[in-house]
């Protein structure tokens, strides 16, 4: 009898434990929702459209991206007011990804486009995106953060110019 007892108390406990460390690891995931810091001369919001418009001299910091602009415009959906798109738009737009090793990416260009749902940095007008030596400039360039793959685009009679270092190669 005194195993039986001791049995269901060990199950009951296992159970405990596993509710535990489940409560534990989504209170982890949720301390690890990211700050974002934009520093401005001027700020609107929008109500209607869930967008946050920031003008002159404008810095964003997100993440591990610093952005450099003349107009920021942020959104996030209504229903779960997380962060969706960050549009950035200056004369040109700069960005610098400070990556886990120590790398860093320098892109520029008119618009920088950031979906943050999936990851991806589009460059469009006159992109340039530069890494270790290496350099991609091009009318648009696709960065997916995530997958760490990068697309250049031109129209039509213009060239993608890519610039590789030797010890890249």
């Amino acid at each position: 009898m005194k195993s039986n007892a001791y049995g269901k108390y060990k199950i009951i406990l296992t159970y405990i434990n596993i509710l535990l460390t489940f409560t534990y690891s989504h209170a982890l995931a949720h301390k690890k929702s990211q700050i974002l810091q934009v520093y401005s001369e001027c700020q609107s919001i929008n109500m209607l459209t869930n967008t946050i418009i920031f003008t002159d001299r404008v810095i964003l910091k997100y993440k591990n991206i610093d952005l450099y602009a003349d107009k920021i415009l942020i959104s996030h959906t209504e229903d779960t007011h997380h962060l969706s798109m960050i549009e950035a738009h200056g004369n040109p737009v700069t960005l610098n990804q400070t990556q886990k090793m120590g790398n860093t990416i320098f892109a520029q260009s008119s618009i920088i486009h950031y979906n943050t749902s999936d990851d991806t940095i589009t460059l469009i007008g006159n992109a340039y995106i530069k890494q270790s030596g290496n350099s991609i400039q091009s009318d648009k360039i696709i960065y997916s953060v995530k997958n760490k793959q990068i697309k250049a685009i031109s129209n039509q009679g213009n060239k993608v110019i890519t610039i590789l270092s030797e010890k890249s190669i």
